[in-house]
């Protein structure tokens, strides 16, 4: 008889064990030790089989409880950010403390200078020569 691997299949084989036991009077006496044996392994799979489900489905709700908490979560700090810039203003340092970047003055960028794309090397471009004459 070859091995029996999957949990469906155990239990199948254990419950048929029992009946086929229960069915057969002149053995009853004789195996009646190993047969409880039997009987309380097969009842402690089915409970814990039985707890195994339960507690997937509860795993499922939490991930799903989990989620909905960590969305609410990043929306409590996004009001939370914007309340701190409107209290202490979109140009305040403070506002560094908070993981948030205040608005920072740019540097000027000259008329004929662009910035250059990735790979490239800024070679600067000559001027144009004004329209006034050099004495």
């Amino acid at each position: 008889m070859s091995s029996i691997n999957s949990h469906a299949d155990l239990v199948t084989d254990l419950r048929e064990l029992v009946e086929a036991s229960d069915r057969s009077p002149e053995v009853k006496e004789e195996v009646a030790k190993e047969r409880q044996e039997v009987v309380d392994s097969l009842t402690v799979i089915e409970t814990l089989k039985a707890r195994q489900l339960e507690l997937s489905a509860l795993r499922q709700e939490t991930t799903q409880q989990l989620k909905f908490a960590v969305v609410r979560g990043k929306e409590a700090a996004m009001q939370f950010r914007a309340t701190l810039k409107a209290k202490f203003g979109l140009r305040n340092e403070r506002l560094v403390h908070f993981k948030v970047a205040p608005i920072r003055p740019r540097p000027r960028r000259k008329l004929g200078e662009r910035k250059p794309a990735d790979g490239e090397v800024a070679v600067p471009q000559p001027t144009p020569p004004s329209s006034k004459p050099v004495a």
